[in-house]
């Protein structure tokens, strides 16, 4: 299996409960159809079918401790692309820069964002189950290579098709000393889709 996660957390430990909707609720409206299901949608987690129903993706909200995750699965790390030409990009990665461009709205809030282990283990998959239940690894943190300072509209830019560069305008890197094993698995991970995981 290939899996990549990407983790927001607040530090205050609050995140408004409408939150997570509101998200949910603009992506429901604003994906291509069928990405997203009435089914597939509870108010703390929905999952995302793409790529001919090769890739699916979880987006979780753990309220309590101020977390909302994206956690990409698929067989192969090709299915987890998305996107043609210049938007090709890891979903995990279309889908952060959605989800940042609406907590714009919500400049109080001051989210710290890390990625999960890639070990499929980690998240719980071929643990008897074939969905990531209780993520188990490290969180490896991040750090912005640059802020976005130009006015940025999903709608005209194409990024809800997975269309030209939105996905860029924010690129983040591991923050000194995140490299280390994970505490879940031990193994030393790697975030780039184009390795493969040990």
């Amino acid at each position: 299996s290939a899996v990549r996660g990407h983790r927001f957390r607040e530090p205050s430990g609050f995140i408004p409960p409408g939150l997570f909707v509101g998200i949910l609720a603009r992506m429901y409206h604003q994906l291509e159809y069928n990405i997203m299901q009435p089914a597939r949608m509870w108010r703390d987690h929905a999952v995302l079918v793409l790529n001919n129903k090769k890739t699916r993706v979880i987006l979780r909200c753990d309220l309590d401790n101020a977390i909302i995750d994206i956690i990409a699965c698929a067989s192969e790390n090709e299915q987890l692309f998305v996107g043609a030409a210049k938007g090709q990009a890891s979903i995990v990665i279309w889908l952060v820069h959605l989800i940042k461009m609406f907590l714009r709205s919500y400049s109080q809030l001051n989210f710290e964002e890390s990625w999960l282990c890639p070990n499929p283990w980690c998240h719980g998959i071929g643990i008897g189950d074939n969905a990531p239940s209780e993520y188990r690894g490290s969180n490896f943190l991040l750090s912005p290579t640059m802020r976005c300072q130009k006015s940025h509209d999903c709608n005209v830019e194409g990024c809800w098709r997975f269309l030209g560069t939105g996905h860029k305008l924010e690129p983040m890197k591991l923050q000194k000393g995140q490299m280390n094993a994970c505490k879940g698995c031990n193994n030393k991970p790697v975030f780039t889709l184009r390795e493969k995981v040990a």
